[in-house]
């Protein structure tokens, strides 16, 4: 009865995994918004915002409601809710002064150049 069991689990793990996106373990060819926080994560490592630095951005745990702060800016960004001068100022004003590299780094990947 144990091997059953066994084997049904292993079967349903082993169809589980054949289901997921092929990016879902490698997000080296995603593409919009994650692609472009990919990108960005390697071209302009590392992203350093104040005293916080996003190794991997993509990975939520690196800098707590800093990430997510930074994470809501940057989509906003990217989907062109705000542009480069409102996402800029934001930055500057939640992490303080210095970030003027990263940002700059982000503008320049960013899909269509600043909009």
């Amino acid at each position: 009865m144990l091997s059953i069991r066994i084997a049904i689990v292993t079967v349903t793990a082993a169809w589980g995994l054949a289901a997921c996106a092929p990016d879902a373990w490698n997000n080296q060819g995603a593409t919009g918004f994650d692609g472009f926080v990919d990108r960005i994560s390697r071209a302009c490592s590392p992203l350093q915002y104040g005293m916080y630095q996003f190794a991997s951005p993509n990975a939520a745990d690196t800098g707590g409601s800093s990430y997510d702060i930074w994470l809501d800016l940057t989509s906003r960004l990217y989907y062109g809710q705000i542009g480069p001068d409102g996402y800029a100022g934001s930055l500057q004003s939640t992490f303080g002064d210095g970030n003027q590299a990263t940002i700059d780094c982000t503008l320049r990947y960013l899909p269509g150049g600043a909009t």
